[in-house]
This record gives C-alpha cells, sequence and structure tokens, in this order.
C-alpha cells in the first residue's frame, strides 16, 4: 500500500530537516563572528537582558539587531550548551528555505514544483552558509518567505487570500528587518520594483495594507522603539554605522576598491551555484541574445529579474562586501535554473551523482574539526584549560581582538584592553581601569611582541603577574590572585 500525501510530505520534511542539522555540530566554533554571535547570546542568558545585546557586562554591542541572538540563546537554552545548539537555528533557517522553493514551485515550475528546492538544497554555497552561526541563513529564510508571500499577493484568486498573503508579508519583513535591519528589505524592495515595472502605481497600491504595515511596526519595530527611547545615541549608531557608513564609505575596510565587488561576489556567485554552474553558464549563453525579450514577455521572469538584479546592483555599488551578503540571491538562481532544466526526468547516474554530492556537502561541515585552524576558539579554550586551573573569570586581550567565543568553552568573560594611555577605543576598556577591578582570576593574552611592553605596565601599575607558556601563539600572562592555580611547570614568578 502506498503512503499517503500527508506521510509522503512528512517523509521529506524530516529528510530534509535531517540533512540540514547533520553534522552541525562537529566543526568548533570559529572567531571573529561565530564566537562573537554566542558570546552575545550567552550574555543573554547568564544575565536574563533579552533586550540589550551585550559582549560583555560593560560593552554593549548595537552591530545586528537581537533576532539571531535571540535563536541561538533559545537554541542552546533548550538542547544545552553545544556547537550543535549554536548552529540549530542556522541550519532550520536553511531547511526551511529549501521548504520555500518548493513553494515557490508551485507557480514558477508548475510541472516540477519539487526542483527549485532540489536545485537551492544541493548548492554548495547556501549549504556551507548554514554551517555559520551569522544573521545571514536566517535572513536568506526571510527574504524568501517576503517573496513567497508577495508572490500569493500578486496572483491571489480572492480578497481572502490576499489579505492573508499581505499579512505573511508584513511579518516576513517584520522577521527580516529584526535579523539585520534596512538590507532585509531588498527582497521585498525588488518586489516593489516588479509590482511598478508590471502595473505602474496600480501595482504598487496592490502591495499596501494597513493590516501588514501594522504588524510591520508592532513585531518588526517594537524593538527598536524601546532600545531607542532607553538609549538615545543607538538610532544614530544604526543609521550612520550600519548603514551609511557601510553603504558610502570604507569604514569597515571590507573590500571597498572599485574592483571589490567583482573579487568577491563573482566567485561565490560562480562556485556557490555548483554543481548546477554548468547548466547555469549554458543557459546564459542560449539566452544571450533574447533574454530580454523573454523577461519583458514573461511576467514570472521579471520578478525573478528584479529579485536577483536589484539587490545584487546594491550590494555592487556598497562599500562594504563580504560574501555571505550575497546568500540570499541563490533562491532566485535557484528558480531559474529549476525552470531552465524543468521538465526533468533524472537518470539513475544523475541521482547517484546528486547523493555523493550531498554525502560530501554534509561531510564538509565535519572536516575542519580534523585542521588545526588558527581561528578555533576550542583548541584556544583546550591550550588554557592545560595550564590554568581553575578556569579564569575573565581572559583579557591586550591590544589584540577578543576572542569571543571562549566564552561558549570556558565561561568566561571575554573584553579587549588598551594598552595606550589613550582613551579605548570603541568595545575595548583601559588597562589601569580594569586591573583595578576585582573579577576572580584574570588571564591576560597579548601578542609576544608586545609581551615586554605589556609587563613594563604591570610593574609601572603595581600589579603582579604569574606568565604561563604560551597558548596558540599568544604570549599568557596571570594576574595574582587567590583564585588563580597554575601547573608546577609554569614560569617563575615575576614581582612587580
Amino acid at each position: 500500500m502506498s503512503a499517503s500525501p500527508r506521510l509522503r510530505a512528512a517523509l521529506v520534511v524530516l529528510a530534509i530537516v535531517l540533512y540540514a542539522c547533520l553534522l552541525q555540530g562537529v566543526r568548533p566554533l570559529y572567531s571573529p563572528d561565530e564566537g562573537r554571535y554566542t558570546d552575545v547570546a550567552l550574555m543573554m542568558l547568564d544575565d536574563g537582558d533579552w533586550l540589550h545585546p551585550m559582549l560583555h557586562p560593560e560593552v554593549p554591542h548595537w552591530s545586528k539587531p537581537p533576532l539571531t541572538y535571540w535563536s541561538i540563546a533559545a537554541s542552546v537554552g533548550a538542547f544545552g550548551h553545544t556547537e550543535f545548539a549554536a548552529r540549530l537555528p542556522g541550519a532550520l533557517a536553511f531547511a526551511a528555505t529549501i521548504l520555500l522553493l518548493g513553494r515557490l514551485g508551485r507557480r514558477f515550475v508548475p510541472a516540477q514544483p519539487w526542483l527549485p528546492a532540489l536545485v537551492y538544497a544541493t548548492f554548495a554555497f547556501p549549504s556551507a552558509a548554514s554551517n555559520l552561526v551569522t544573521t545571514d541563513s536566517l535572513l536568506a529564510l526571510w527574504e524568501t518567505l517576503q517573496v513567497v508571500a508577495f508572490v500569493e499577493l500578486w496572483w491571489a484568486a480572492d480578497a481572502r487570500e490576499s489579505r492573508r498573503a499581505r499579512r505573511l508579508l508584513g511579518l516576513a519583513l517584520a522577521l527580516a528587518f529584526l535579523t539585520k535591519g534596512p538590507p532585509g528589505l531588498l527582497a521585498f524592495a525588488a518586489c516593489l520594483a516588479f509590482a511598478g515595472w508590471s502595473e505602474g502605481t496600480r501595482g504598487l497600491r496592490r502591495t499596501f495594507g494597513w493590516d501588514a504595515l501594522l504588524l510591520f511596526l508592532v513585531v518588526g519595530g517594537s524593538w527598536y522603539a524601546i532600545v531607542a527611547w532607553q538609549e538615545p545615541g543607538v538610532m544614530r549608531y544604526f543609521l550612520v554605522e550600519e548603514v551609511v557608513n557601510r553603504v558610502a564609505s570604507d569604514k569597515m575596510h571590507r573590500n571597498a576598491a572599485w574592483y571589490g565587488a567583482f573579487k568577491v561576489y563573482v566567485p561565490t556567485l560562480l562556485l556557490g551555484t555548483l554543481p548546477w554552474l554548468p547548466l547555469l553558464l549554458g543557459a546564459a549563453w542560449r539566452h544571450r541574445r533574447d533574454v530580454v525579450a523573454h523577461v519583458r514577455a514573461d511576467a514570472e521572469l521579471r520578478l525573478l529579474a528584479c529579485w536577483l538584479l536589484l539587490p545584487l546592483i546594491v550590494f555592487m555599488l556598497a562599500r562594504s562586501r563580504l560574501p555571505l551578503y550575497v546568500l540570499p540571491l541563490f533562491a532566485p538562481i535557484a528558480l531559474v535554473a529549476a525552470r531552465e532544466l524543468a521538465p526533468w526526468t533524472p537518470r539513475r547516474w544523475q541521482l547517484a551523482l546528486l547523493g555523493a554530492w550531498c554525502i560530501a556537502m554534509v561531510g564538509l561541515r565535519g572536516l575542519p574539526a580534523r585542521l588545526d585552524v588558527d581561528a578555533d576558539d576550542r583548541a584556544l579554550a583546550q591550550a588554557i584549560d592545560r595550564e590554568l586551573s581553575p578556569r579564569p573569570a575573565e581572559v583579557a586581550f591586550v591590544e589584540e581582538a577578543p576572542r569571543f567565543g571562549l566564552r561558549f568553552y570556558l565561561g568566561s568573560e571575554i573584553e579587549r584592553l588598551d594598552l595606550s594611555d589613550e582613551p579605548p577605543q570603541a568595545q575595548a576598556q583601559d588597562l589601569p581601569s580594569e586591573l583595578r577591578e576585582r573579577e576572580g582570576c584574570r588571564l591576560l593574552l597579548v601578542s609576544p611582541e608586545l609581551r615586554p611592553e605589556l609587563e613594563r605596565a604591570l610593574v609601572a601599575y603595581g600589579v603582579g603577574w604569574r606568565r604561563i607558556v604560551d597558548v596558540r601563539g599568544y604570549a599568557a600572562l596571570a594576574q595574582l590572585s587567590d583564585d588563580c592555580a597554575w601547573r608546577a611547570d609554569a614560569h617563575a614568578m615575576l614581582p612587580p
């Protein structure tokens, strides 16, 4: 007896979730991004303050809205203090995006609606991105949901379907705005461009609804309103540092040169579409002369063109450029590839190759665990554990970028200290003020080149310390305290 449609659907969903989640907990956390996101999430769990993202009890972190931190904190709180729990939100977002591509397939590839989901699931870049603790897989989910809602709104059969789709659109916009702020609205901007292109002002009016706007403001805007009331400078930071400076300046030092977009995005979009890249290149070559005519004549192609090209132009023009920024564009690329491929009757050897590819994509999540990577926070934590017992209450990086992932492994507070007499830079504290605070066992990590300067500063401030062996490229000094103990073969104490 054949399985019922509901059972088959449940099995498909289960298979997709397993594919997205397998081996997500094998690789350790890497600095800087994974360590920073998990550190903020753990701060929320520890102090119970879910409104104010904090890197340290004295250092706020406003660079991103809180939804990613909330999801990580909720996952770790529910499933335990593991790398798998930290990566679970991104993995589930990847799985949900695959399912949404299947929903979009009903409109764009009606003969084989499952095909866009298959293409997206097997793209190299979305699968690899799901193994990173960042905002981007969540953002790709919410942007894809925006287009799903818009498609159902635009082609709605009646007023009831239209109203329901418009509310879904408002919710998707709110969730994207809570994930990454204004960049999360780019997919909707593409939908508006399509609506204006297709029907002018009438098309734009079709996308508007007071209920959807209210939903967006309440769900997506409440957190912003609360923190702006409590911290008046936060909104200026969001607008100036996180929007204007990322778009119009090279302050972030992220491939701002004129060729930066080609350097970052061209390899990402090409290699990220493997194993389907030959299909896409072949289609581009075949349609090189009539692509504009096809887009003008086909409303669905117009929407895909807007969804792909408008955000890409924004990313190309912005002067802060990283590969993960274009992750949401792999959804429209998957739809383009599926439309070109359909109708597709896969042969056995093709299915075997796709199966082997999927196994390789899953295996790649665990491969780095066998490699010695400088950014490995677990390896650094283990090296510290071998030299200090009990674990330090605080690990301070002196004139070095903090490795916030150590909080995940050691439970220590992590911060940056500046040696200079000048006011400390953002998200850092000055050395003498920090050393006067009694915070239990404190470990100071500094580059070997700056160790003599740090030791001279400790002498000048009248602070006793003991030097322990270097740990993974850092010179390590433990501030003298009754809370600290060292291995017997640690270096001799250097009194002030």
